[in-house]
């Protein structure tokens, strides 16, 4: 069967962009560190009314790094004190890689967008919950 010179450039196309979105999807499988920039966040305590806000008006990490190789993840506090965690469960799916992990009296899970890295971060302590809405961008 012969192909005609549109229908080969039309391949060629589809080809090209296929490789390009596995290229970009990637950068969020957990084979880069990330760092991840907090844009908006949630606090809720039992019997109180939710706030939200920034990462600083609520005294939370800006920047979150994570490195699934390594299996940490590190935040840099509003006061500047940095404190890691280890990961202990990153999943994944067609779209989303999951990462879970405790420290202390928290319970944290983050899911990372492969198509885009938007990250959504949530911990809990029994008392209290927080959700982070943020964006990811490989550090290497």
């Amino acid at each position: 069967m012969k192909m005609g010179k549109a229908t080969r450039n039309a391949l060629a196309g589809l080809l090209a962009s296929i490789a390009a979105s596995n290229a970009v999807a990637s950068d969020y499988d957990g084979s880069r560190p990330l760092v991840c920039a907090t844009l908006e966040a949630i606090a809720c305590r039992a019997d109180v009314e939710c706030k939200r806000g920034s990462a600083e008006s609520l005294h939370l990490p800006q920047f979150f790094w994570f490195d699934t190789a390594a299996k940490t993840v590190a935040e840099k506090r509003p006061d500047g004190q940095m404190r890691s965690a280890a990961i202990q469960s990153v999943s994944q799916n067609f779209a989303y890689m999951i990462l879970q992990g405790t420290k202390d009296n928290l319970g944290w899970s983050g899911t990372i967008s492969k198509a885009s890295g938007k990250l959504t971060l949530t911990g809990s302590d029994g008392s209290a919950a927080l959700t982070v809405f943020g964006a990811c961008t490989p550090t290497k």
